[in-house]
């Protein structure tokens, strides 16, 4: 696909990223599996590296093995942040590495900037490329305080949202080396993503890189700020505590069979919806769910958020 509307857009993100170029599909699944076949391919090695809670593995239905062909040695334990340790202990050949940034799984938790720098190092001195998950690059930025494009500039290739923290209607970005860009157009038309009628997913998009991404220190802000409010209420846990991003977990004992109806009591009572789906919990005594951070929760302040949580967490643990 190409014009006027597809140039700006792929140009003004291979900038930001410091990137050759880039390529808008229409999900992040056809993404992030076109950059991992095309480098798989490259690498003349069907095995990539990923963390037991990758979006890839928990979210897609194992689409990279089902559909891709391509088979996963886990990166890290499944309750905590890989670290470069852990990609260096795998010994056998990867075609490639996934990290998530951040693991929102984890609570939106992210590596140390010397952590991302250790890890793009151990991939370039084992010959295996390295990607990102990129699809809350844009809210993770604040914490590492560096421009997006040191930040991309120590993976191969990036993928980034258009939806989430840009609030664009769908689509993604693959960026990367000209020689990625160019073969991952064939794939495009392999997997039959080229979507036709493009243009309003093209147009939000643009809107929210000139009014979203401007915004994201503000979001990780009033992210820190809710914690703070919310873990300073009895028996509830934040995670992480400050968010590294514009989400964190909260924790509370409770009965999770009555979280989605204390959940809609909250939003009746006090016209606060909370969160979508709780997140789950190896103890089975606690209640846990997201709280994100996007342009409506500027329209409240973190104590009427702290009585919303408060709220829910009486209704969960009566």
């Amino acid at each position: 696909m190409s014009g006027e509307l597809f140039d700006r857009l792929e140009g003004q993100i291979a900038t930001l990223l410091g990137k050759e170029a880039a390529l808008y599909l229409p999900s992040g699944k056809l993404a992030q599996m076109t950059a991992l076949k095309i480098l798989t391919g490259r690498a003349g090695c069907t095995r990539i590296a990923i963390h037991p809670r990758a979006h890839l593995e928990e979210y897609e239905a194992r689409a990279y093995q089902e559909l891709w062909g391509l088979t996963a040695a886990p990166l890290g334990g499944y309750d905590r942040l890989p670290t470069p340790d852990d990609l260096s202990a795998i010994h056998e050949p990867l075609g490639a590495v996934s990290l998530e940034l951040p693991m929102r799984r984890l609570g939106c938790l992210l590596p140390t900037w010397n952590q991302l720098i250790e890890f793009s190092e151990i991939a370039q001195q084992r010959n295996i490329f390295l990607h990102m998950d990129g699809a809350r690059l844009w809210e993770s930025q604040p914490y590492y305080q560096k421009p997006l494009h040191e930040i991309a500039g120590l993976f191969d290739t990036v993928y980034v949202a258009l939806d989430k923290g840009l609030g664009g209607l769908a689509g993604a970005v693959l960026a990367g080396p000209q020689w990625v860009i160019d073969e991952a157009r064939i794939w495009q038309r392999r997997a039959g993503g080229r979507a036709l009628r493009s243009f309003p997913y093209l147009l939000s998009a643009l809107k929210g890189l000139d009014e979203r991404l401007p915004r994201m220190g503000a979001y990780h802000e009033k992210a820190k700020e809710l914690a703070k409010s919310i873990s300073d209420i009895p028996n509830i846990r934040v995670s992480p505590e400050p968010p590294h991003a514009n989400a964190f977990l909260v924790s509370m004992t409770g009965d999770l069979t009555k979280a989605n109806e204390a959940r809609d009591t909250v939003a009746s009572e006090m016209n606060i919806w909370l969160f979508d789906t709780t997140v789950d919990s190896i103890e089975q005594s606690t209640v846990r769910f997201e709280i994100t951070v996007r342009e409506a929760a500027f329209e409240l302040d973190a104590s009427q958020i702290g009585k919303a949580v408060s709220r829910f967490s009486e209704l969960v643990g009566s």
